[in-house]
């Protein structure tokens, strides 16, 4: 994560002449109070999807200022909660336009009207979809956003709102490449221009989104996979929104996937092992609950595996077409299907790779399964001496039988 980020600040402007740049962590993606720590640490801010990951950055130190709120169903109650914490707010739709004005006149009235609230909203600029229909985020038909079809229409909505100060544009990420989101970033400027040109610089904030994917066929460092780079999103923006830096604008990002995928590993003993139908199926302890997305839809999403004797030792067997199964009662409940791995055996240990993002944070309450324990590792690559700590315990069974009460 430390290099991630370190090369996503290389890529992007420190300084503006007017404005800041923010890059921040997309909660969402990993939840864990340490990771958010270490975000902070770092001099990230935090991106978050609903109001209980608000109270969770708040929580881990994240200062109001760096904390933007989206969410496509914020509630009245929930708009005024966060205009008095003085987040940025990105609403997403016209409901959310008059809540937001409506939690405004209240506040006034009240005497507790919030100092320069910063409050936008979210476009779609209805670009292709890419390669991953549902990461798609800005399609003809998203649920995200206020469809700009008709630019003059959004361009008329901010003059009927003055409150209204930022701009949010977030067409996607994984399937996505990188050239479609700055695309989607070039309507987002236009509009934000056209809306300054005509009034006394409405919009200060401009919030970018995502946009980076993540490389799930390699380790990075030995090649076999698709290498995604900052510096080359940073070109395409500025090939497609030319002076994006130079408008005056404070400028956020929203990371997720490209700073904590190959930050995590998850690794289950094997407990059984069986042949059906002429297919060896191991049986381990993970599976649909914590990969939701490869169990559903495997074509997308799916991570590279490892095998490892029980003694932890890279295991040395001959290549076998494989499945590897999860512990839930799901017929779907498969990590891997027909893949080529040396042939495992009961007590051997599999370790599913670049699972630091959108795993943990996914994990599926079916079966009332236990969330598993998380590790941190310090240590020097090639060196024996790393020291460990525990993030997060395992649930309970008492802790599990409890959320149902």
């Amino acid at each position: 994560m430390e290099a991630q980020v370190k090369e996503l600040k290389a890529a992007f402007p420190s300084t503006l002449s007017s404005g800041r740049v923010l890059h921040t962590l997309a909660v969402k993606a990993n939840p864990l109070s340490k990771t958010i720590q270490k975000a902070r640490q770092l001099g990230l801010g935090a991106e978050c999807a609903s109001i209980a990951e608000v109270s969770q950055a708040l929580r881990n130190g994240i200062h109001p200022q760096d904390v933007i709120y989206d969410s496509p169903a914020k509630t009245l109650g929930e708009i005024r909660h966060a205009l008095g914490l003085g987040v940025l707010i990105n609403l997403d739709n016209s409901s959310e336009i008059q809540k937001a004005r409506d939690a405004l006149e209240t506040l006034k009235k009240e005497g507790k009207s919030p100092e320069n609230p910063r409050i936008g909203i979210r476009i779609n600029p209805q670009m292709e979809p890419g390669t991953i229909a549902v990461t798609s985020t800005s399609t003809k038909t998203s649920k995200f956003g206020i469809a700009t079809e008709d630019m003059d229409s959004v361009i008329e909505l901010y003059k009927a709102q003055p409150f209204l100060n930022a701009l949010h544009v977030h067409t996607g990420s994984q399937g996505c490449p990188m050239e479609l989101s700055a695309r989607g970033i070039a309507r987002a400027v236009s509009i934000a221009r056209k809306v300054n040109n005509g009034t006394k610089k409405q919009i200060e904030h401009l919030d970018i989104g995502g946009g980076v994917p993540a490389d799930y066929g390699s380790d990075g460092k030995t090649g076999g996979g698709e290498l995604f780079r900052f510096e080359d999103y940073r070109k395409a923006i500025d090939q497609f929104a030319p002076g994006i830096w130079d408008e005056g604008f404070s400028i956020y990002t929203e990371m997720g996937r490209s700073l904590t995928s190959k930050m995590g590993w998850t690794a289950s003993r094997v407990e059984a092992v069986k042949e059906s139908g002429g297919r060896r199926i191991a049986i381990c302890h993970v599976g649909a609950d914590l990969f939701v997305r490869t169990a559903y839809q495997p074509q997308n999403w799916p991570h590279r595996i490892s095998v490892f004797s029980s003694e932890g030792n890279p295991k040395e067997a001959p290549f076998l077409h494989q499945d590897i199964a999860g512990p839930l009662c799901f017929s779907g409940d498969l990590i891997a299907t027909k893949r080529s791995l040396p042939r495992i055996d009961e007590g051997d240990i599999i370790v599913v790779h670049d699972t630091g993002a959108y795993t943990y944070s996914m994990f599926s309450r079916y079966n009332s399964r236990l969330a598993p324990s998380v590790y941190g590792y310090y240590g020097l690559e090639g060196h024996e001496d790393i020291s460990f700590e525990l993030v997060k315990a395992a649930e309970t069974v008492e802790q599990v039988v409890k959320f149902w009460d």
